[in-house]
């Protein structure tokens, strides 16, 4: 195997390969990137057994080969290296790294340790395809609300559901929730669910960041798990066994009270009031009481010992006054993900989960339930 690219192409796409690896394996071989070139292209395979990416993408290739090489090392020996050209070749009992005048020999590994990476179906009814900027713009929205619980190893995911003509992505840790959905062709009679692991999920943005801005990718799941692929790229994921709960049932159906504050100003509002706690703003005994009254909301919050602070904000309101607590954390993290200049709050009471709309994407959805204050 003999090949030469450029530093920037290669550094580029090592980096997204390497997001694959463990750090703790316990097996030796998952430390390792399998690179194998073909006529005019350079794939690059990495595994943790749980996710696996093959990027593929174009090199002078000097000779046709397949060889492991040591994810980290390669990574760091790269990271450091002038934007020139780099040979890589493989010699008998190692792989030689060339960029200048810098040399480099590092060991490489036994093929025959190397797990098979499953292929996409060649053909599959459970399929989707939507552009890729879409993909991840709508995880962006929502697998913030992935529970990090591993007890509860069902919600440590991101539920993935094609029916009905609509691709719909939910998120919940039992205490929020944040849901999306878009249009997309597929069959009629098309029936489908996936529970994504969370580190599937949060690799996957960063791998779609390497495709263009019109390009697509095509989603398919199967009984061997589920597969994102696009030009270049093929991610796949073992999925979690399990039921995912019933999350339409959890939406509020029921709107007394509506509320709407630009996005900004509640959001750097609800930060400075919940800054009074001294534990930090992600403590689970942290909270900030939204009260709505009029055209006014007001963010306070108190921490014993240390302070109490509040802050009004302007909100155009409806369906009269009601005062609950929320974990500050939750709030903020559904805000800082929308891009809109507005949101839109939705009480039915102050037992009950507050819904925040956006006013720019129609089928969001996101709750929170509330806090005893």
């Amino acid at each position: 195997m003999k090949f030469a690219c450029s530093k920037g192409e290669l550094f580029k796409h090592l980096q997204t390969a390497l997001l694959c690896l463990s750090p703790k394996t316990m097996l030796p071989y998952l430390s390792f990137l399998q690179m194998e070139t073909g006529d005019d292209s350079v794939t690059i395979t990495s595994t943790d057994l749980e996710v696996s990416t093959r990027i593929r993408f174009k090199a002078d290739v000097k000779k046709k080969g397949k060889a492991l090489i040591h994810g980290d090392l390669f990574g760091a020996l790269m990271r450091v290296q002038e934007e020139k050209d780099i040979v890589i070749e493989e010699g008998k009992d190692s792989i030689g790294i060339k960029c200048g005048n810098f040399k480099a020999d590092v060991a490489k590994g036994n093929l025959q340790d190397y797990p098979q990476i499953p292929d996409p179906p060649a053909s599959s009814e459970k399929a989707v395809r939507i552009p890729a900027f879409h993909l991840s713009e709508m995880l962006g929205k929502t697998m913030f609300s992935a529970s990090r619980d591993e007890v509860r190893y069902v919600l440590c995911s991101v539920y993935f559901e094609l029916a009905k003509g609509a691709f719909t992505v939910v998120a919940t840790d039992g205490k929020r929730l944040a849901t999306t959905w878009q249009e997309a062709e597929m069959s009629k009679d098309m029936k489908v669910s996936a529970i994504v692991p969370a580190k599937t999920v949060n690799i996957l943005p960063k791998v779609l960041s390497n495709c263009s801005e019109k390009e697509e990718v095509k989603i398919i799941i199967d009984d061997s798990g589920i597969f994102f692929v696009t030009e270049n790229i093929t991610m796949s994921s073992r999925l979690i066994d399990g039921t995912y709960p019933d999350y339409k049932n959890v939406i509020p159906k029921q709107v007394k009270i509506k509320a709407e504050a630009d996005k900004e100003e509640i959001l750097n509002a609800t930060v400075r009031a919940a800054s009074i706690y001294h534990s930090g703003i992600s403590s689970q005994n942290s909270f900030v009481k939204y009260q709505v009254s009029k055209s006014k909301l007001n963010i306070s919050a108190a921490s014993q010992g240390f302070g109490e602070s509040e802050e009004d904000i302007d909100v155009e309101s409806t369906g009269g006054s009601i005062n609950i607590a929320f974990n500050p954390g939750f709030m903020i993290d559904i805000f800082k993900h929308l891009n809109d200049k507005k949101v839109v709050m939705e009480f039915s009471d102050s037992l009950n989960a507050v819904v925040v709309k956006s006013k720019e994407d129609p089928n969001y959805v996101a709750l929170v339930m509330p806090m005893r204050s």
